[in-house]
């Protein structure tokens, strides 16, 4: 495996814009994140589209990555959905690539626990980053409301049960957030602010309550344009770096990156020789 690595880390100095060295030790943070050989080179190539879509350093664009990934008990095959969902909605919303990143990872086992995907996660983050509530501040306030929603004390299930708002199904299955987030604006239409005041209070914690307030100042036709936008957000992590890439400085950062590779061929076909050499 070490072979495979060692070929696999020349493979992406030459085509990215990391140099192997750089990509060396992208698998070493990897795998002191606890992935297998074949982990590690199913999820170094997305980590690097993210470092370079957000000008990321590697172990920041690994952590999110990997954090995200194992938040929602994904399999690391499916790390590109992740670094594409990121970059769309950096692209998208009021953030950026390292913020949203932040965000996602920080809230992904919370959301994942209340059984909800890394779409819809992404989607309500987006909601919260509109308000200028981004980063680790966004995964606090998420997690709060979800916890506010998904665990209530017994007043916010009364005041939930009142306005005919479930965050479950029939089934007893979690219902996706954003849905309980809308269903909750629209029951209290129509009632007087202190009204609805009180019912936001029963229900939420401080935290949560200011999700849910950034959360619904964003139009139905904004979170519409959210959610398409991420449907169609595959790939988009790997056109972002390459965006970065399109100009004289990433030329120049290519060709370091191709002659550094030079070096390493040269060095590897002569150095055992050297070493046959001095060993006698």
């Amino acid at each position: 495996q070490i072979g495979d690595l060692t070929s696999f880390a020349m493979e992406m100095g030459a085509t990215t814009a990391f140099s192997a060295q750089e990509a060396a030790d992208g698998l070493n943070i990897l795998a002191m994140s606890g992935l297998n050989a074949t982990e590690m080179m199913q999820t170094l190539p997305e980590v690097l589209n993210l470092a370079a879509s957000g000008g990321l350093d590697l172990a920041t664009a690994s952590k999110y990555v990997t954090g995200a990934v194992k938040g929602f008990g994904d399999s690391f095959e499916h790390a590109s959905k992740y670094t594409d969902m990121i970059a769309t909605g950096a692209a998208k919303a009021n953030t950026n690539v390292n913020q949203l990143g932040l965000a996602l990872s920080d809230s992904a086992a919370t959301a994942s626990s209340y059984g909800q995907t890394a779409e819809g996660t992404t989607l309500a983050l987006l909601r919260l980053a509109e308000q200028n509530v981004t980063g680790a501040e966004a995964a606090t306030a998420l997690n709060r409301a979800m916890m506010d929603l998904y665990t209530p004390t017994d007043s916010a299930k009364k005041a939930l049960d009142k306005l005919g708002v479930s965050a479950y199904d029939s089934t007893g299955k979690a219902r996706p957030l954003n849905d309980v987030i809308d269903d909750l604006t629209v029951a209290m239409d129509g009632m007087s602010d202190a009204e609805k005041n009180a019912a936001k209070n029963a229900i939420f914690s401080t935290f949560g309550l200011q999700a849910y307030n950034k959360m619904t100042v964003s139009t139905k036709a904004k979170v519409d344009d959210f959610r398409r936008a991420l449907d169609k957000s595959s790939g988009s992590a790997e056109k972002m770096a390459k965006v970065q890439l399109d100009n004289l400085a990433g030329d120049i950062t290519l060709a370091k990156s191709a002659a550094e590779g030079f070096k390493i061929s040269i060095s590897n076909g002569v150095t055992p020789a050297i070493r046959q050499f001095v060993q006698k």
